[in-house]
């Protein structure tokens, strides 16, 4: 059985209506790994589905540890 989610990550600044489908265990490595690849987005929409529910979320950059981050 595969326990990995399809996440689907699109920001405004990427150009229009590009997507990107990060297949991943869980919802922060999953927005993690988005933001390393575009670093400078503020904000993100992130989709997927859970339960046959399909759930979405405004999603603020950069996410993770302030200190880590360096701020």
């Amino acid at each position: 059985m595969n326990d990995k989610t399809i996440y689907k990550i699109g920001g405004t600044n990427i150009g229009g209506s590009n997507i990107e489908e990060i297949e991943s265990r869980g919802y922060k490595k999953a927005v993690k790994s988005f933001q390393i690849k575009y670093p400078k987005l503020q904000e993100v929409w992130v989709e997927w589905v859970k339960n046959g529910v399909k759930l979405s979320k405004l999603q603020k950059l950069p996410m993770g540890r302030k200190k880590k981050l360096g701020g």
